[in-house]
């Protein structure tokens, strides 16, 4: 079934406070760095968006060692809502990169340590692609993954309430 799509004008930190709250018991002992700014909105459905980077958030609060921080950076662009989250974990290794949002494909650390499904990025994915945005992961400078999404939709400035 086609997941209905319900778009919005919202900020970056709209969605971002949004995602956060549905995993917050997740990142207790995690240090979490928002940089979610900007003047602009985006008409896009806030409940994909934040649904597909709450699994991006879990992901990272499951291999990101807990006295290093997870840096959660979105802003609106002239295409629509981009977002990177940027773990200080094992990384990715390069064989599994195209794998890793393939429904139950468990990585090599994920094997190793976490109880997890398997199903949380191809989950990402598939909000994403009902939204007609992407996610996509690589390994960020100086350790650790990052995973970046974007949301395309019309952009205007934000309104002052």
């Amino acid at each position: 079934a086609a997941i209905p799509v319900d778009r919005q004008w919202v900020g970056a930190a709209d969605v971002v406070d949004a995602a956060i709250a549905y995993v917050r018991p997740l990142f207790e002992g995690h240090a979490l760095r928002v940089e979610a700014h900007g003047d602009m909105q985006t008409e896009i459905d806030p409940r994909l968006a934040s649904g597909a980077l709450s699994h991006l958030l879990e992901n990272a609060a499951q291999y990101s060692p807990a006295d290093r921080e997870i840096v959660v950076r979105a802003s609106v662009e002239g295409d629509g809502l981009h977002v990177t989250v940027t773990d200080h974990g094992p990384g990715l290794v390069s064989g599994e990169l195209q794998h890793l949002f393939d429904r139950f494909f468990r990585g090599h650390s994920a094997r190793q340590r976490s109880s997890g499904t398997g199903m949380g990025l191809a989950i990402t994915r598939g909000l994403l692609e009902a939204a007609g945005g992407r996610v996509w992961a690589e390994n960020a400078p100086g350790g650790g993954a990052r995973f970046s999404m974007i949301v395309p939709g019309p952009v205007r400035p934000s309104t002052v309430p």
